[in-house]
């Protein structure tokens, strides 16, 4: 728990695709927040069609029947089923994950050492690369922690664990507790996994902080006595509240969808929630019956296979003739299975093609209430090709909703209430305010 003076909420300031994510406690002026870096990967010159490559979810690839944490802990149940990219086929196998991942950072040990960790909010554990290491990844700008050199850790003796992401992606090592810093709040004896052994590829930064709903003593959320936390993503300007501050807007009149979350026996640390169908335009509507995770690591919504092909049709029938559909082989080429050609639809910007077919919606039905969703939500520009892409596909597995579609989206998750309400703002706005 945090001390009393330094009780939460925090505000967590960040940009969406950008490493790093600014941390911030109320009342702190603008200028106290953490350096911001350049867009994109961190530690990478990869361009979109490689992101998308080497980033979305082969959902046929996931074997949940060997997901979880495999610990020989004296405290069990330290397990995950976080999303994590296996290699598009032909692409060698192996994992390839050169996300385009939201990150944030935080100091932790005697003196503080700044550590950037993947946001992800279907697993529970946060853990960081460990020195001495006997296995660890390519790590760019933080140097790797070295607990030797911290005065206030201490290892957990008897605490090993393996937590588990794929069958190619995991992270081992053992359980241990230091002074973490989050803003002008600190964390006095947090326990955290000393990763020792790592696989897998985590945007070349040090771990991973999950925020997942999961029971176990030491997840992130349980350590800080949290049961509510908000945040609202967008390319101009993000934020994460904590705590109390993590509440719905009150100077707008934007429609509110609140739905209860679902509980889930394979991935437990997921937030669920139930769409009952999707609306394309004002006409086509697609019913869905069926409960998706919303995951913050995956840019694209993944919906079943059934569906999607009625929800292509129908776009592709309301966004024509203003845009005209790409061939398969060339939507394949950026991982994706729908694009069109901006080239042939005479060299139309991205932005006078989102005009052109700005009325075409997307209606999210949830059980609860209905989210609306604009082009810029569901479509994407790979500036390489010239492709404007659909940031959906099919999916054989567990259905996803991505945050592509929930940009400028206030998404409030209330455990307390077991409800996540959906609200669109503009994040920038929100942010300043």
């Amino acid at each position: 728990m945090l001390p009393a003076a330094n009780k939460l909420p925090l505000v967590f300031a960040l940009l969406l695709f950008v490493p790093f994510i600014s941390v911030v406690a109320p009342g702190v002026p603008k200028v106290g927040r953490l350096p911001s870096s350049s867009v994109g990967g961190r530690g990478s010159s990869h361009g979109w069609k490689d992101l998308v490559r080497d980033y979305f979810l082969n959902q046929g690839g996931r074997d949940y029947s060997n997901e979880g944490g495999q610990s020989n802990s004296t405290t069990p149940g330290l397990s995950s089923s976080s999303w994590t990219s296996h290699a598009a086929a032909g692409d060698g196998g192996g994992v390839q994950e050169d996300h385009v991942a939201l990150h944030v950072s935080l100091g932790i040990g005697t003196p503080v050492v700044n550590i950037t960790l993947v946001f992800d909010t279907t697993s529970d554990l946060l853990w960081t690369q460990c020195q001495p290491c006997l296995s660890c990844l390519p790590q760019a700008g933080d140097i790797i922690y070295d607990p030797t050199k911290s005065k206030t850790f201490t290892n957990l003796t008897n605490n090993a664990y393996n937590y588990t992401y794929s069958k190619e992606a995991f992270t081992s090592g053992y359980l241990a507790t230091d002074t973490f810093t989050l803003g002008d709040a600190t964390v006095s004896n947090f326990t955290f996994g000393c990763g020792t052994r790592n696989q897998g590829y985590y945007d070349n930064v040090a771990g991973v902080v999950g925020f997942g709903r999961g029971k176990v003593k030491y997840s992130f959320l349980n350590q800080l006595g949290l049961d509510r936390f908000s945040y609202c993503f967008s390319p101009s300007g993000s934020v994460v509240f904590l705590g109390e501050s993590a509440a719905l807007a009150t100077n707008t009149t934007t429609t509110v969808a609140s739905t209860p979350m679902v509980a889930n026996a394979v991935l437990k640390s997921g937030y669920f929630v139930k769409l009952l169908a999707v609306t394309v335009g004002r006409a086509t509507r697609v019913d869905v019956a069926a409960a998706h995770v919303i995951d913050s690591t995956s840019p694209v919504t993944f919906l079943d296979e059934a569906t999607y092909a009625k929800v292509r049709t129908a776009l592709v029938a309301q966004l024509a003739p203003a845009l005209k559909e790409a061939s398969a082989k060339a939507s394949a080429g950026v991982g994706l299975d729908l694009c069109f050609d901006l080239a042939a639809a005479g060299g139309a910007t991205a932005t006078a093609a989102a005009a052109a077919v700005a009325n075409v919606t997307v209606t999210l039905h949830f059980d609860g209430g209905d989210l609306v969703v604009f082009p810029v939500n569901y479509l994407a520009v790979d500036t390489e090709s010239g492709l404007l892409c659909l940031m959906m596909k099919p999916s054989k597995g567990v259905p996803v909703l991505g945050n592509w579609v929930l940009m400028d989206t206030l998404v409030v998750y209330d455990l307390a209430k077991n409800v996540v309400s959906f609200q669109p703002l503009d994040c920038a706005a929100l942010l300043a305010a």
